[in-house]
Formats: structure tokens, sequence, C-alpha cells
């Protein structure tokens, strides 16, 4: 049986690796397209992993012309694409119809687009879900093979939760291989209105006329290694990586983005359009020497 994986980030090195043990698979081509922040974030490369395993390998931007050729005349019994970065050419779904298949952290036909977890988070959801489906022209439309629903970990970052997703979805892929190979799965059609949620921005200047919930969301979804959320404190930013959430009557509504108190180990509380945070894992930048901490970190001044 030839396949074909179009694959990125760690997920699709477990999966192929996973491939190469089965005795009825040819794995015919790799393509991938490797980003910097890949390794950054500590996930093995698709590239350097297998550039010598005698498996076609290709890391490109784009998908030319003859790429598409090449599959063509590989004609693969499926094609699976594994956190690809780029949506797959109508004519390659052509060469194998109704047998590419892809896999999306999120509930279809809801959290559509390419980063379901990270909204997820931030849309204060409880529960997210593997989909692995067909794939058609449209983006993360297609029939339904398997979809299984999961927690989300209370305060679980989006790098956590992201991270989790491709181990999941790995483990739900294999299990379900043998019955996706086999045609064994009846395709669902998706049903309702659905959502999509595009790209989000690489920094995020926090509005403290939103509810404590919802800034602690944001929080969540950008701390390390992402770009944490950032404030303004005077002339300084501060990068935030772990709130908590506070409503007690001792921290009154002061107006948003106003610091009501100075605990133990300069964790400060900030009053919220509707409840407080407790910062409980920041950086200012510039660094503030001792002399200037109790300039910026006293009570009354704003965050903005």
């Amino acid at each position: 049986m030839k396949i074909i994986v179009f694959g990125c980030q760690q997920i699709a090195v477990e999966f192929i690796r996973f491939l190469q043990k089965r005795n009825d698979v040819e794995l015919s081509l790799i393509l991938t397209y490797e980003l910097p922040l890949d390794k950054t974030y500590g996930y093995e490369s698709v590239f350097e992993t297998f550039q010598d395993s005698g498996i076609p390998l290709l890391n490109v931007k784009t998908i030319s012309a003859q790429i598409v050729e090449h599959i063509e005349i590989i004609q693969p019994d499926f094609i699976f694409s594994i956190y690809y970065r780029k949506i797959l050419p109508e004519r390659i779904l052509k060469i194998a119809p109704n047998r590419c298949i892809n896999i999306h952290p999120g509930l279809l036909p809801y959290y559509r687009g390419p980063i379901p977890t990270a909204w997820a988070i931030q849309n204060g959801e409880k529960e997210f879900g593997i989909t692995i489906h067909l794939m058609d022209n449209n983006i993360d439309t297609g029939n339904i093979l398997i979809q299984k629903k999961y927690d989300i970990i209370e305060n679980e970052t989006g790098f956590a939760l992201y991270t989790r997703a491709m181990k999941i979805g790995f483990e739900l892929l294999v299990s379900s291989f043998n019955d996706i190979i086999n045609n064994r799965i009846k395709p669902v059609v998706q049903s309702g209105p659905g959502s999509y949620y595009g790209k989000k921005n690489g920094k995020y200047l926090i509005d403290w006329q939103q509810d404590a919930e919802k800034i602690n969301n944001i929080i969540r979804v950008h701390a390390k290694p992402f770009n944490p959320a950032e404030s303004l404190l005077f002339n300084r930013y501060i990068l935030i990586n772990k709130a908590k959430i506070i409503r007690d009557s001792k921290y009154p509504a002061q107006g948003p983005g106003i610091i009501v108190d100075v605990l133990e180990n300069d964790k400060i509380v900030i009053s919220c359009a509707e409840g407080c945070l407790v910062l409980e894992e920041y950086e200012i930048v510039p660094y503030l020497d001792k002399s200037e901490k109790p300039i910026y970190l006293q009570i009354g001044n704003r965050l903005g």
C-alpha cells in the first residue's frame, strides 16, 4: 500500500515512525514545511529525522506543479495530512478521492481553522476534541471518520494543550489506522453551521477592561514558550505567564488595570472590569533594579 505523508512537527515524526514499522506500507514520499520555531518548542524535525532514511523527502514552502505531477505518477493509495501547514491543492485530492485523510485538534464542525486549541482556551471551553476526517476543497469541512472529546485541564496553557493534542491525536490515529485503510469506517457528513477561527497574532496587549476570567484565558493561551501576553507599566512592558483569578471583598473593583495590592515575592493583584487577577509569574522589561521596584510595584499604579 503506497502512502504519502504531508506532515510537520512532533505528531508527524511519530506517525512516520509508526508507518516505517508496518510491513504492509510503502512510504512513497514525505513532504514537510518546517519553521525555526519548531525546534524552539522542542519538536523533532521531520526533515532531519528522515533525511537519511531512504524515503523520498521534500522540505518545501510551496507545492509546485512538478511535485503534483510526481504524486500523480506515484498514484498513492492514501494521502495523510498530519499538521501540515499548507492547504493541499484540489489536483492532489483528486489523485486519491476519499482517501486523503487529515487530523484536526478540534471538534468539527466547530473550531475549524489552524489553531483550534488556542481558541478553545481563549473562549473558556472545558473540553476539546480530535477529529480525523476526509479532506475536500474547503478547510476542515470533509466528512468525519473518527471523533473523540477530551477535557481541557484547569489552567492548562496553550502550549501544553497543543502538545497534548498531538500526543493523543497520534494515539487515536494509530488505534484507528487499520479501520481507516481497510475502509471499515462509514464517513459522517458534518452538520450544523460550525465555526471557523483564524490565526492569532504572535503578541497580545491585554485590555484590562475585560473580566478577569477572559484575561486569564488569554494569558494561558500565550504563556511561555509562546510570546506572553503583555501590558504596559509606565515605560516598561510586563510579560505575564501565569495568573490566578481572585474574587474577594477585600479587593473591590477599583478601575481596570489598577494595582490593588502587592503580595509576597512581588506578586501583584490587578483590578479587572470584573474580578481581579493575581499575577504570579511575570517579567518586567527592561528589568527593574531594587530602587525602581517600590516605584513601579505600588498600589494605585495602573497597567495599560
